[in-house]
């Protein structure tokens, strides 16, 4: 009698319509042989083209096993942390919520700000559908309950940049999600200015820690988030693996 065997692995339905391809994700953060086994007889049954896997960054057995078993290195993740101790001020004067009308100033800066991520690294997906997929997320938070976006102006109404944070349900924390600045408002203190925001947006609903994510090789959001008070709470590494695709019998 087989024994059973628990599922590997989760299938991504929002990314798989998004891209246009099957993509599922490994659970959990680390690797056996006999677990890479598994997770590839999974690819095949659910003809899966791209597989997501966020594993430790301490397992040494489980970076050779990815390394062996055709797993790309694609990004390193880094979550940031910070206390939220401090009474709420008020946001400085050219912060403030979005409104309908700033969105499309706001999507253009997403799609064409985050060519650090994991999926612009990785050219098995389309660079039209990567920059789709960051206004769309923008879109998303700007509509989801408990999130916010705000955004800088300058003094004729031009976007600096912008910033999404949302609350998670049941936990005095908040998460950093998006936040851009504009080419020509860098290096003003802007970015620190929309963080600032964020945070006293989370205090006002008592939130007593904030989140954030960015990538090993986003050196310039890492300082921002260290001049603003966060610490690494962690590090861990992404990979993709590519299965060949399906040919569609007719």
């Amino acid at each position: 009698m087989s024994r059973f065997l628990p599922v590997p692995c989760d299938f991504l339905g929002w990314d798989s319509n998004f891209f246009g391809f099957h993509i599922g994700r490994i659970r959990g953060n680390s690797l056996t042989k006999e677990l890479v086994e598994q997770v590839d007889e999974w690819g095949r049954q659910n003809e899966i083209r791209c597989l997501y896997f966020l594993a430790r960054a301490d397992d040494a057995l489980t970076t050779q096993l990815a390394q062996a078993h055709g797993f790309q290195l694609v990004d390193v993740r880094i979550t940031f942390e910070c206390r939220i101790t401090k009474t709420p001020m008020p946001m400085a004067d050219f912060i403030r919520p979005a409104r309908f009308d700033d969105m499309p100033a706001v999507e253009s800066m997403a799609r064409a700000g985050f060519t650090e991520t994991r999926f612009f690294y990785d050219a098995g997906f389309p660079r039209s559908r990567v920059e789709e997929l960051y206004a769309v997320w923008i879109q998303r938070d700007f509509d989801e309950k408990d999130s916010i976006v705000l955004v800088g102006t300058s003094e004729n109404d031009q976007h600096l940049g912008y910033i999404s944070c949302r609350l998670s349900p049941g936990q005095k924390c908040a998460q950093i999600g998006l936040i851009g600045v504009s080419r020509e408002a860098r290096g003003q203190g802007v970015g620190q200015s929309l963080v600032k925001g964020a945070l006293d947006w989370a205090a006002e609903r008592g939130a007593t820690r904030m989140k954030v994510v960015t990538q090993g090789r986003n050196i310039a959001g890492q300082r921002l988030y260290q001049r603003c008070g966060f610490l690494t709470r962690s590090v861990e590494l992404w990979y993709h693996k590519w299965y060949p695709a399906v040919e569609v019998k007719k």
